[in-house]
């Protein structure tokens, strides 16, 4: 079978790029040094500690009604909370490193098939034990300021993450359904406000597909691929995991009415290419 080495080790067969480009997501194994995944622990914890957003917090506060719970996680337990925190890598050395230095940005450049990649964005997902949350089925495009096909997101895991554990979950093939859908309070199905589009449709559980990851593994998925995760229901393990958003070479700035706006994103105009300092080019390094 083809591959297509990495100098930093990694690697991408031609079966793992044609699955992302026909499932809208793969999984590749012993992309990354377990040890050096293990090495972001204390940063993780530390931009959680300072600026992290209680999410289960946010749900309880704006969709009591509507968050998503796993009814398997009994009030008698100490329920955890689900944590995220974004844009670390701007302040942050280790994260910068992590998603610009890494063997990660040449592995996903192989899989989008991009000369060049840009970061788009960073963030921190961190399920405590017996989070009772789920994650809401999304599209990852419709938080993003940016249109194109060569588009993705990359999800690290720090810990083991299983169905038990809140691993990632996808619908296959959802990548080729081109409609635009409202992004949620990734707690609730419930939209954003002053959003534009469909309300993300019901998902049948039989097209839902979700692997078991290991340290030192990666899921890769298109930006348009529907995605969510379950709750937590160790009592014992937090999942912990880096996300990290890239554009490759046909990505364009598009403004998107409601969606999370970053500062910089008021210096631009749909169809620029990405050249702002906060959306840095990763890939080639030269």
């Amino acid at each position: 079978m083809e591959s297509l080495m990495s100098d930093s080790g990694g690697f991408v067969e031609k079966a793992d790029i044609e699955k992302f480009w026909g499932d809208g997501f793969v999984v590749l194994r012993n992309v990354i040094d377990p040890d050096y995944v293990l090495s972001m622990e204390d940063p993780i914890s530390r931009v959680i500690d300072e600026d992290g957003t209680d999410l289960s917090e946010l749900g309880s506060l704006i969709t009591p009604e509507t968050t998503l719970i796993d009814k398997g996680i009994s009030a008698g337990k100490k329920v955890g909370r689900f944590l995220a925190g974004t844009d670390h890598w701007v302040n942050n050395k280790d994260f910068e490193t992590f998603a610009c230095n890494s063997v990660i940005p040449e592995v996903v450049a192989r899989v989008l098939q991009s000369e060049s990649l840009w970061l788009y964005e960073d963030s921190v997902l961190v399920k405590e034990p017996n989070t009772a949350e789920e994650t809401a089925f999304h599209k990852d495009l419709s938080y993003f300021h940016v249109s194109g096909e060569q588009v993705c997101t990359v999800w690290v895991p720090l810990d083991f993450a299983s169905p038990n554990t809140g691993a990632i979950r996808f619908v296959k093939g959802s990548h080729n359904d081109r409609s635009a859908y409202r992004p949620n309070w990734f707690v609730s199905d419930d939209p954003l406000p002053d959003t534009e589009g469909k309300r993300v449709p019901s998902v049948a559980s039989e097209d839902v597909v979700a692997p078991t990851l290991s340290v030192g593994d990666i899921s890769i998925h298109h930006a348009r691929t529907l995605h969510g995760a379950s709750a937590n229901r160790s009592g014992s393990q937090s999942r912990r995991a880096i996300s990290i958003r890239y554009c490759g070479d046909d990505a364009r700035y598009h403004l998107r009415k409601g969606a999370p706006l970053k500062p910089h994103h008021k210096t631009i105009t749909d169809g620029d290419i990405l050249t702002h300092e906060y959306c840095p080019k990763v890939w080639p390094k030269n």
